[in-house]
């Protein structure tokens, strides 16, 4: 095998966590079922437990990135959802959302198409 197939091969392999990775993941789950847990108990309504769902969430992205680790851009992006949908319930927002999140989702996939990295 070459080194360009090498490279190749390396690039297509799934990328493994780090430890440090991994026990965020625990840690971070373990404060997201806590958090679900009070948020219910204490009654503290959709917005409040969106927003503390979102630091959590975007709190343990922060921390994979200020590590130098690969950050979960997945989770990333729910991490906004969350702040956003918190945010527009406790400010009581009249604009519906959910257009809103469309319009600004087809307009972010409409810069990236054109003024986007070229891969080619």
């Amino acid at each position: 095998m070459s080194i360009a197939e090498n490279k190749e091969a390396a690039s297509l392999a799934p990328q493994t966590k780090s430890a440090y990775s991994r026990q965020l993941d625990v840690i971070a789950w373990a404060l997201l079922l806590i958090w679900v847990g009070v948020a219910v108990l204490a009654n503290i309504g959709w917005g409040w437990a969106l927003l503390g769902t979102s630091s959590i969430v975007l709190g343990a992205q922060a921390a994979l990135w200020q590590r130098g680790e690969v950050i979960d851009g997945f989770a990333a992006a729910c991490g906004f959802v969350f702040l956003i949908g918190g945010a527009w319930i406790v400010f009581g927002l009249t604009w519906p959302l959910a257009p809103v999140l469309l319009i600004l989702l087809g307009a972010g996939l409409l810069w990236n198409a054109v003024f986007g990295a070229r891969t080619r």
